[in-house]
């Protein structure tokens, strides 16, 4: 699928397609989360920003930057990517890991989502990168020496620690304050703010009982830890967009109105015979940009994935037929109930009875495949999970508005859902609105995928409140 370019400033178009394994439904096992750690999975195909029609952007016009109202943005200035991180202050702490190269795309990341970041780097750090870059890519001042205002005391929204040494570890564990960024540490620590330590190093270091010892002590202490899989040896920095995700995630967390939401998306598929299926159109993008915006405004997420072709973060389940969806969902009640599910994918509503047990030939004239009812999924969650509120999406062609609302609302009824998102399918590309969202009461016209975002996201809080 070929990525929207809805800013000038996208002067290449990308391709991306996602291959999603081809595997059994499964729920992830607690080793990957425990406690504050988060096991970071690399997803397999690169994750891109969610919301790239907000506006105001900024464009490129010869050697000027341009934003969308036609102003000229400075040197350093970002295109906004989202809101999820708005007016938040983050104490970004620098330390002496090679991973603090990254710096500079961490910064401008979290700059894209809204942050106000302080910078303090360690003198280990200055020598890996300098601190002129550091400010340029955090428009702002760069602390790293101890000053008469103490900037550390400052207390922020969150400390995050990128790259986060086993050495700094250390020196957290004991309660070494030698330098402005042990202050700045340790008064969010004292201040009850969130700590969020992004451990860096080869795994030679990782895998010491020490280095064991001091990530518990981390853990004791109510600190965050996000740490990635071992690649090349290393256990390198994860990606600014998953690190700018996590840490949104853990501050936003900490508000009331989150709630524990199972998002299913993309599209299902039945056999035909070993090599064709039967199967909806559906990208995942939709399902891909909403979980990723809940998650990052504090909600916890389980991500069910059908058949997509959307970058994104990878799914906690792989259900690619319509009773894997629901053995899917079987598995995520095991675990636990969730307050909302958000049902985005193109589950298929007919499905053939019997699939051929070999390839059919392409030589014969013609074919005939008898289709059946598939599980519905809808059903199978009310009865399921009755105390859950739910969220469905339903897309119609060749319909006027009005008769997609009164379509919508029968939905409604019948499915037992307390909200519908209805889609036109002559819309999705920008012929009208994205979409719907219609509820027992009311509905609200959403203009595009980060209205979408807001509208639902605004739902779900009120929802837990």
């Amino acid at each position: 699928m070929t990525l929207p370019m809805p800013a000038a400033s996208d002067t290449i178009g990308l391709k991306i397609v996602t291959c999603v394994p081809r595997r059994s439904a499964r729920i992830p096992t607690s080793s990957s989360m425990k406690g504050n750690v988060l096991r970071y999975r690399r997803s397999p195909t690169p994750s891109i920003a969610a919301f790239r029609n907000t506006i105001p952007f900024w464009a490129v016009d010869g050697l000027k930057a341009i934003d969308g109202l036609g102003r000229t943005m400075q040197d350093s200035g970002v295109r906004v990517s989202g809101d999820s991180m708005l007016g938040l202050k983050v104490h970004l702490v620098v330390t002496g890991g090679i991973a603090a190269v990254e710096t500079v795309r961490l910064a401008r990341e979290l700059r894209r989502h809204g942050a106000q970041i302080i910078v303090t780097m360690t003198s280990e750090a200055k020598k890996i990168i300098t601190p002129l870059a550091v400010g340029w890519a955090t428009d702002g001042a760069v602390n790293s020496e101890w000053s008469s205002d103490l900037p550390g005391l400052s207390v922020p929204d969150v400390v995050l620690v990128a790259p986060a040494t086993r050495n700094t570890l250390s020196k957290i564990s004991r309660g070494a304050m030698d330098d402005p960024a042990m202050m700045a540490i340790a008064a969010a620590s004292g201040a009850q703010k969130p700590v969020v330590l992004v451990p860096s190093m080869h795994d030679d270091l990782f895998d010491d009982p020490v280095t064991s010892d001091l990530l518990e002590d981390m853990e004791r202490l109510g600190h965050h830890l996000l740490i990635s899989p071992s690649d090349e040896g290393r256990r390198k920095q994860p990606p600014p967009d998953v690190i700018v995700r996590r840490t949104s995630s853990i501050v936003n967390g900490a508000r009331e109105g989150t709630s524990s939401v199972a998002v299913i998306y993309g599209a299902t598929e039945a056999k035909i015979d070993p090599v064709r299926v039967i199967t909806n159109a559906s990208s995942g993008r939709t399902g891909v940009v909403l979980s990723d915006h809940l998650e990052r405004m504090g909600h916890r997420i389980i991500r069910v994935a059908g058949a997509t072709e959307y970058p994104g973060p990878y799914p906690d389940i792989v259900a690619r037929t319509p009773m894997e969806m629901i053995e899917a969902v079987d598995m995520i009640m095991e675990k636990q109930i969730p307050d909302v599910w958000i049902v985005a994918a193109a589950v298929l509503d007919y499905q053939p009875i019997a699939a051929s047990a070999q390839k059919i030939s392409s030589g014969l004239g013609g074919i005939s495949i008898d289709l059946e009812p598939a599980p519905r999924l809808l059903h199978h969650i009310k009865e399921a999970s009755p105390s859950s509120r739910v969220l469905s999406f339903k897309l119609e062609t060749g319909v006027t508005p009005d008769e997609l609302i009164a379509r919508s609302r029968s939905h409604l009824e019948a499915s037992r859902c307390d909200a519908v998102v209805a889609n036109l399918m002559e819309h999705l590309h920008g012929a009208g609105p994205r979409g719907y969202l219609v509820t027992p009461e009311d509905e609200v016209t959403l203009h595009g995928p980060a209205d979408l975002c807001r509208v639902v996201e605004s739902m779900i809080s009120r929802w837990s409140s």
